[in-house]
């Protein structure tokens, strides 16, 4: 009687027993390829799109609508808790490990039908609001490349990826980052439009990295491509995400000066003053008196009049209010990328010395942070008020 050589494993994971699980997630260079294939079927199983996937996938993006529009934090919040996990992202990352070309394309799709949502949510609430650039949110910060934005989705990606390569469940809280850094910038270049086209390429630049950064965990962590095409996938992906990041580099930078040489004058407030006028000194004319004519009496030289000094109208100074949930961020020069001097908070009034408008449509204001200290606020946070004449002299 003959024994069997080998003992047949199990078509899931699930099925083995928890210290052999724990083992294969934790060291999976170090198994079989018959353990690393129930690995990455499990990873396929459970980055499958679900119809819970797409249902909260359209309230995410209604909700997302509704921020929007009313320019409310509380919903924004609720929205991208909303959203689900973005499950078909890290789907297509694992094609270059699998080559499974059924479960790419319903990624594939799943994630095109993501991002149509939240365009289709964006669009909708920037043609019925009533504002022309509402910025309660900081929405426009996403119309330039941002690094910390860069690191968030990086970080967010490969320990999303390590979750489900250790954990084999969905991470949720990541999950709300991602929907944040990579589903709500294409809202934006909705709700924006033409005036804020720079989140185009931040929205292609932070999906292609979410990618990028997935298909980088999965390969530290025992998985590399085996054949040619999984590595041709993944530097052509890498090769796009640098050509759109460096495109929206260079497509930021022109779109805002980097100094405020050349800018137009700030009107700043001037304080009337007057000038006592210098005496005029007289001169003394001679008087001829005949000795045969009863002198008479000459008249005394008069000053002749001399211009007063006039009350001159001070320049009249304009204020606003900051309108903003989150509060304003005050930058050194008219720039996302320049320096912060200084933070306002909500209702704060401010006064305003001058304005700038950038190409892409952007209003800053120049605003007085200390009595000898000034920068630059977005214009879409403060509210201007009605300038009041200040009394003459």
């Amino acid at each position: 009687m003959s024994l069997p050589s080998s003992e047949s494993l199990p078509n899931d994971i699930n099925d083995l027993p928890p210290a052999r699980q724990r083992h294969i997630r934790r060291q999976p260079r170090s198994v079989s390829l018959a353990e690393q294939q129930i690995l990455l079927d499990s990873l396929i199983k459970l980055t499958t799109p679900t119809p819970a996937f797409f249902i909260r996938a359209l309230l995410g993006a209604v909700t997302l609508g509704c921020a929007f529009y009313l320019q409310n934090l509380a919903l924004l919040v609720v929205a991208i808790v909303v959203f689900p996990f973005q499950t078909p992202l890290f789907g297509l990352a694992l094609y270059p490990l699998t080559l499974n070309a059924k479960h790419a394309v319903k990624a594939l799709v799943s994630t095109l039908l993501l991002i149509l949502l939240s365009f289709a949510a964006g669009i909708l609430a920037g043609l019925f609001q009533p504002f022309k650039y509402p910025d309660a949110l900081g929405l426009f910060r996403f119309t330039s490349p941002y690094w910390l934005d860069i690191a968030l989705v990086a970080i967010s990606a490969f320990f999303s990826a390590l979750t489900l390569i250790r954990k084999g469940k969905i991470p949720e809280g990541l999950g709300v980052l991602l929907s944040y850094m990579v589903v709500v910038p294409f809202a934006v270049i909705g709700f924006g439009l033409t005036y804020w086209s720079g989140a185009l390429f931040v929205s292609l630049e932070h999906l292609g990295l979410a990618f990028l950064f997935a298909v980088f965990a999965f390969i530290v962590f025992g998985f590399p491509p085996k054949k040619p095409l999984g590595w041709l996938v993944v530097i052509t992906v890498l090769a796009i995400t640098l050509a759109v990041s460096s495109v929206g580099l260079n497509f930021s930078v022109n779109q805002v000066p980097v100094a405020p040489t050349g800018l137009p004058n700030a009107t700043y407030r001037v304080i009337a003053s007057i000038s006592p006028a210098a005496p005029t000194k007289p001169v003394p004319t001679n008087t001829m008196t005949p000795t045969d004519i009863p002198p008479t009496a000459t008249l005394a030289p008069t000053l002749a009049p001399t211009g007063l000094p006039t009350a001159t109208s001070e320049p009249t100074t304009q204020w606003g209010v900051v309108k903003s949930e989150t509060g304003a961020v005050i930058r050194k020069e008219p720039n996302f990328n320049a320096e912060v001097i200084g933070y306002a908070n909500n209702a704060d009034r401010i006064e305003i010395l001058g304005e700038f408008t950038a190409l892409n449509g952007s209003l800053w204001f120049e605003v007085r942070t200390a009595p000898e200290q000034t920068g630059w606020l977005l214009g879409s946070l403060l509210q201007t008020q009605t300038p009041v004449p200040t009394p003459a002299n």
